[in-house]
């Protein structure tokens, strides 16, 4: 079935060690031959860019900065990855976090052929504070990915008050859907997200990348449909 999509390719922490460089070349190539556009995202369990630990901090740059090189191999239109931030782990040490983020992402940035977008994604966030401090910092060079299931778990604000102090960073929306319970990643309009509210900013930005970022195989045709109809 011709959906007329592009896809976004995970890359995790334990596979990352074992790709073939050579065939993550032709498969970019493939992708490319057939106009289909690629992103990658990153590993992130167990990683912590802005952590205290240097060894943990250490292998987390490791595992970003070969996520980058696949990335560029791929000629990727982007890769996405997680900050690792919560207040759980952080609250009352946010510059300790920024700095070693700061870091991290420097280093990260480097290794980013031009025209790649390296992308945050909202993950525990409850707020935009740390994530506009890490943007803020590598204006132009560092961008953000707004996941709404997340959000709609997470976060504390409105749609409206996180997006429009970020608008200038979003480059790319994870488009699924929760009860506000647990990760469901479940299509738009199947749980509480207030997606009506999300396409007044969505209409607003031009060449936005929309994943539809599904967990459930069974439902992804319905998925990228849904997506589809909800951009249109």
């Amino acid at each position: 079935m011709a959906l007329e999509v592009g896809v976004e390719v995970f890359v995790s922490n334990n596979l990352i060690d074992h790709i073939d460089l050579d065939e993550a070349r032709r498969v970019g190539q493939e992708l490319r031959s057939r106009a289909i556009p690629c992103t990658l995202h990153a590993p992130y369990m167990d990683l912590s860019p802005g952590g205290v630990d240097k060894k943990v901090v250490e292998i987390s740059r490791d595992r970003l900065k070969k996520a980058v090189e696949i990335a560029n191999i791929m000629d990727a239109r982007g890769i996405v990855c997680h900050p690792g931030y919560d207040r759980w782990r952080f609250g009352g040490h946010e510059q300790l976090w920024l700095d070693n983020s700061v870091e991290t992402w420097g280093q990260v940035l480097k290794d980013a052929d031009k025209g790649l977008l390296v992308m945050l994604e909202n993950i525990f966030e409850e707020e935009t504070a740390t994530l506009l401090s890490l943007l803020g910092h590598f204006k132009g060079r560092l961008w953000h990915c707004f996941d709404s299931g997340h959000f709609n778990l997470f976060s504390k604000i409105p749609v409206e008050e996180w997006l429009v102090p970020l608008k200038d960073y979003v480059r790319e929306f994870h488009l699924h859907d929760n009860h506000g319970r647990s990760d469901e990643h479940l299509p738009i309009g199947r749980g509480s997200f207030p997606f009506r509210e999300l396409k007044q900013f969505l209409q607003r930005l031009p060449d936005i990348a929309c994943v539809a970022e599904i967990a459930n195989e069974e439902m992804v045709i319905d998925a990228i449909k849904s997506a589809k109809a909800y951009l249109a």
